[in-house]
């Protein structure tokens, strides 16, 4: 691994495993346009996969912008997952790394080092908006028995409010579902407005019990940095996909 360097938001750093947060005490990463290197060709979406010299498991969903957990909550080999779709992972199974793909939307890790569980959430608008995030925290609590207050999560770059103007169907249930909407939401014209999908996230963590003090926040416009991201908005098309994931220490 090549040696780390700052990227500009205080609490981050990146090398050629990816950007990392300091928020996160175990092993994880925020993907980048190559890094970390090598790993998309073990990934296979709604299997638990083996092979990359890193991580012996690898478990990654088919994503449907939902507010879907799927909990791993025994060992496994390689093979298909019970529940192939959702938008987020979590576990307390050792050496599994557990990953989710973005190219704009939010991806979000988590860890609960007391009770041994670790958390990946793929957060579009969509999901966001109906809670996915929420979701998770809730499932790590009653699976596992994790404690939110001693949860310790990281909200990974995603588009910003500099790039991210959205219309009615955005505005609209983010209107009627969220009543703090005006603190993420900064209408423009008549029926648009720029959307703060981190800060939106921000906040539902807070409002699920995490401390400030434990959450990290990097703050990289994925539609600005076409150095380092995808943007599924910038490009008009996917023409790739950033994986983040986390994974528990061998026991």
């Amino acid at each position: 691994m090549n040696a780390e360097e700052s990227t500009g938001p205080p609490g981050s750093r990146l090398s050629d495993a990816g950007l990392t947060s300091d928020a996160i005490p175990v092993r994880h990463f925020f993907g980048t346009r190559n890094a970390p290197g090598g790993l998309n060709a073990h990934i296979q979406l709604g299997q638990v996969t083996g092979g990359h010299p890193e991580f012996p498991f690898i478990a990654a969903l088919k994503q449907i912008h939902s507010t879907r957990v799927v909990v791993l909550k025994t060992s496994m080999g390689p093979g298909a997952l019970k529940q192939t779709e959702g938008d987020a992972l979590v576990t307390n199974q050792p050496q599994t790394l557990i990953v989710v793909r973005t190219a704009d939307c939010v991806p979000v890790l988590l860890v609960e080092k007391g009770t041994g569980v670790v958390g990946a959430i793929h957060a579009g608008w969509r999901g966001a908006v109906a809670g996915i995030v929420s979701e998770t925290i809730r499932a790590c609590v009653e699976e596992f028995g994790a404690k939110a207050e001693q949860m310790q999560m990281a909200i990974g770059p995603s588009i910003g409010p500099c790039c991210y103007e959205v219309d009615e169907p955005v505005i609209e249930p983010l209107r009627t579902r969220y009543p703090a909407w005006p603190g993420v939401l900064r209408e423009t014209n008549e029926g648009k407005g720029v959307l703060d999908l981190k800060q939106l996230i921000y906040y539902q963590i807070r409002a699920s019990g995490i401390p400030e003090s434990q959450i990290g926040r990097l703050d990289h416009c994925t539609h600005c940095r076409a150095d380092l991201f995808y943007s599924y908005r910038r490009e008009g098309q996917v023409i790739g996909t950033m994986f983040s994931g986390i994974i528990l220490p061998a026991k």
